[in-house]
């Protein structure tokens, strides 16, 4: 279950703190994060390129995704890693639940069309959604990044923008979960993490335009490390998604298998 294993990838960021400048890097950063998630809902593009140790088999994902306060709809398309055929994955984001509908997954017991998550984790910690699923929790995160610095200048879709970067340490994620209470998964992280550089572009009017995510995990042969590169733009602010969620009887639950498999990793 490729999709599980990508849903067990973590994305921690410890409390940043102020840098002592009233209007330096870090202030503008929190700024937009804030900004930004006051608008209603938005429309959110990503394109993330996932390299494994062996780079002959790289691969890019794609996705558009609607997003609010209540939820977010949206769908993802990837190559099949058997057949090298496009694969297009629903989503739906409801709270803490997270469901999945595609062809590739093949036949779910019971007849069932969706795969259910709570990406909870049975209440240890709140966790993202697979690269790129959660534009709005990528937006929540932006208000715990440290390390802030300015980079220049840049346009996003024909908006002028500054461009801002931080990394994040694997001590410091480990931190910060166990802060939260969640010893299981930060020992995974301190065995399993690396370092999280991540970048941030924002408009004038101090809207976050665009997220870059670039972070490495130990491949799930145990060979080398797979690094994944995402990028996410964020425009159209103010769309609300209409969210159908899927009937209880349509739904796999999987959330029991994707807590093996974090307990798996962590080894």
């Amino acid at each position: 279950m490729a999709i599980l294993a990508a849903a067990v990838v973590l994305f921690a960021w410890p409390q940043g703190e102020d840098d002592g400048g009233g209007g330096g890097p870090l202030n503008a950063f929190a700024a937009a994060a804030e900004r930004t998630q006051t608008q209603p809902g938005g429309r959110a593009t990503m394109r993330a390129r996932v390299t494994p140790a062996d780079p002959s088999e790289a691969f890019t994902m794609t996705g558009e995704i609607v997003y609010s306060d209540e939820g977010e709809v949206g769908t993802i398309e990837f190559p099949n890693p058997e057949t090298g055929e496009m694969v297009e994955m629903e989503l739906v984001l409801d709270g803490t639940m997270m469901y999945m509908r595609s062809d590739s997954f093949g036949s779910l017991p019971d007849d069932r069309s969706w795969i259910g998550l709570d990406v909870t984790f049975g209440g240890e910690l709140e966790l993202p959604a697979p690269a790129g699923a959660d534009a709005k929790g990528e937006l929540e995160m932006l208000e715990s990044v440290s390390g802030v610095r300015k980079l220049g200048k840049a346009e996003v879709r024909s908006m002028p923008t500054t461009r801002y970067g931080g990394v994040v340490s694997v001590s410091e994620q480990a931190a910060n979960l166990r802060d939260e209470g969640a010893e299981r998964v930060a020992s995974w992280v301190e065995e399993n993490g690396s370092p999280q550089r991540m970048e941030v572009w924002i408009d004038g009017e101090e809207m976050v335009r665009r997220i870059r995510l670039v972070g490495s995990r130990p491949s799930e042969d145990g060979e080398g490390m797979t690094r994944t590169d995402m990028r996410m733009d964020f425009f159209d602010f103010g769309v609300i998604p209409e969210i159908e969620i899927p009937a209880e009887g349509e739904v796999f639950d999987a959330t029991s298998m994707a807590e093996d498999e974090l307990d798996s990793s962590a080894g």
